[in-house]
């Protein structure tokens, strides 16, 4: 496969990655008005109430960190956090299935976040990073091309170096 249609598939697939960061961190930041709502219902002592808000406060904020510094721990930290988060909001008073879908969702949510990230941190080591544009890649090479002299060259420019440009005598 040649270098165009390498980079034409990573560029394709480094789109992918930029649009299911966006999704997740929209996910992370509609969590984070829920676990306000939560602090907010806190106010009144309830005990379930404070404990979702923290949790979801905690797991969101891990999961947009994770998000713009592409961390797989913290991936997996605020994973953890926002599933218990929603386990906790919705089993509290025994199984649901809106509980059951939630988790699901955020679960589904938490380990795109982390596949996510192992796929930039491999786009990262191919060439052509993060652009992946052909004509970049056959500009850089047309330029170390002219950067490499024939012998003939190269003789000439040495006997330039050696030569002291004064009239010598036969």
């Amino acid at each position: 496969m040649d270098f165009e249609e390498e980079y034409k598939q990573n560029r394709t697939a480094m789109k992918k990655v930029k649009k299911t960061e966006t999704w997740i961190f929209i996910v992370f930041a509609v969590n984070i008005a829920v676990a306000g709502f939560y602090l907010f219902l806190a106010i009144s002592g309830d005990l379930l109430s404070i404990i979702i808000a923290v949790l979801g406060l905690a797991g969101s904020a891990l999961g947009l960190l994770s998000v713009r510094k592409r961390d797989s721990a913290l991936a997996i930290a605020a994973g953890v956090l926002v599933i218990a988060e929603v386990g906790v909001m919705f089993f509290s008073d025994g199984i649901s299935v809106l509980g059951v879908v939630e988790v699901a969702v955020f679960t589904y949510f938490a380990v795109g976040n982390f596949l996510n990230i192992k796929k930039y941190r491999w786009l990262e080591q191919q060439d052509g990073f993060p652009n992946f544009e052909p004509r970049l890649k056959e500009y850089d090479m047309d330029r170390a091309q002219r950067n490499i002299k024939d012998p003939y060259a190269q003789k000439m420019e040495d006997m330039h170096k050696n030569n002291t440009h004064e009239m010598q005598e036969l």
